[in-house]
């Protein structure tokens, strides 16, 4: 099952801007069910939002943040299906979009112009649709169910091959289940295990060959990146409270969190050159990390970089797992030198060594440049939110060994998924 992540980036009318605002208003008071954008209705949706970023210079931006299954083509289909209507109203109150009526077709072609894809990307729980999880959520609670009625009748205590069977038999013999007892497919294609990891290997093999011939250029790209380490300026400002209180009253409704975060890239050539191979590097590694997993860090569903502006800004947003404050420590914990690769080439970062040295372990720093940056989102929707990354692992293993052979030991393990 192919996923796909991108955003939707559009400036605002600025005389449009409150009425956007009531808008998107509606949508978050009922995100299943509003008249503008039902998401309960999009079946390939994973995550989505809608957020304002205000700059003086560029003015606001609406982003529109995309996490789904299958092509764009086809995910615009079905958006536009069910929400064209309430997407027409929305678009209204942006800049370039000057259709007095609804017209799939053209509403379509403005959304497709406006694609952004990120320049790195990370998806958790790889090779899911958002039906299958449900899915397989659905499935474990039911069983769940059976084995706690099994319990109460006392008949709880069976040898584990037993209990397997009576699950077994309990899903076969339940018409509403049917769908697990198919033969379901592998997460990934060969092809989609293997090639990101040719490339790796390929990558190297080249770094290793030309390292005679890249080793002078890579000495002055390392010694001018020094050079502008030492003249950059760090977050320094006092953190605006009223920010501080909007971000914390989004947070922690549900075991899930969203961030949207953007910064501006620093001036020159160099940095923006700099940034754009670190991003190629990370998505190249990141391609590899189909585990539930991240350089460790086991709870982000989705997160990706774009730039945008051509190339002035970075745009990051994350779905994740737990709170701010335990991702973030994730962050500087497991993967510091990833995260100061990439932030210290924008503007206010901890202070950076060579690249990938301090920066991010400033953690106090690090926070504050983080908040700082954070907008809230106005309008933030998740298929599945009361799940996190490990419970939906968990439940697609339940699935996927449901009716194959195991042993003694697999069993007893398999048992105590539920």
């Amino acid at each position: 099952m192919a996923q796909t992540v991108l955003t939707f980036i559009t400036r605002i009318k600025p005389d449009r801007r409150a009425r956007l605002e009531e808008l998107l208003t509606e949508v978050r008071e009922n995100l299943d069910a509003n008249p503008y954008v039902p998401f309960a209705s999009l079946t390939r949706v994973h995550f989505a939002s809608f957020v304002i970023i205000d700059n003086e210079e560029y003015g606001p931006y609406l982003i529109f943040e995309n996490n789904f299954d299958d092509a764009l083509d086809t995910y615009l289909d079905e958006l536009l299906e069910h929400a064209g209507r309430g997407l027409h109203e929305i678009y209204t109150c942006c800049l370039e979009y000057a259709a007095e009526s609804f017209e799939p077709s053209r509403l379509k072609a403005f959304l497709k112009a406006r694609v952004v894809r990120p320049s790195a990307y990370h998806i958790g729980n790889v090779g899911r649709s958002a039906k299958r999880i449900k899915q397989e959520c659905a499935l474990r609670e039911r069983i769940e169910d059976s084995l706690d009625e099994l319990i109460k009748s006392g008949k709880g205590k069976d040898a584990p091959a037993s209990l397997r069977r009576y699950i077994q038999n309990f899903v076969k013999t339940d018409s509403s289940l049917a769908w697990a007892i198919d033969k379901i497919g592998a997460r990934q294609t060969f092809a989609e295990r293997i090639v990101p990891r040719l490339k790796i290997y390929l990558f190297f093999i080249v770094v290793i060959i030309l390292s005679p011939v890249l080793a002078l250029p890579f000495i002055i790209w390392l010694i001018n990146l020094r050079r502008l380490e030492k003249k950059d300026r760090v977050f320094s400002r006092p953190l605006d409270t009223s920010h501080i209180e909007q971000l914390n009253a989004q947070e922690d409704r549900v075991v899930q969190n969203h961030l949207a975060s953007i910064t501006i890239v620093k001036q020159g050539w160099f940095r923006r050159f700099t940034l754009r191979t670190v991003l190629w590097v990370a998505n190249l590694l990141a391609r590899t990390s189909t585990k539930g997993e991240l350089r460790g860090i086991r709870s982000i569903h989705f997160a990706h970089w774009s730039l945008i502006d051509n190339g002035r800004r970075l745009l990051f947003l994350s779905n994740y797992d737990g709170s701010w404050m335990s991702y973030l420590d994730d962050f500087i914990d497991k993967a510091a030198s990833g995260l100061t690769g990439i932030w210290s080439n924008t503007d206010g970062f901890p202070e950076t060594r060579f690249l990938i040295l301090d920066g991010a372990r400033n953690e106090a720093g690090f926070k504050a440049y983080s908040r700082y940056s954070q907008t809230p989102a106005l309008v933030w929707y998740s298929a599945y939110p009361d799940l996190t990354v490990q419970n939906i692992d968990n439940d697609s293993l339940i699935r996927e060994d449901l009716f194959t052979t195991l042993n003694d030991d697999a069993t007893r393990n398999w048992l105590r998924r539920f």
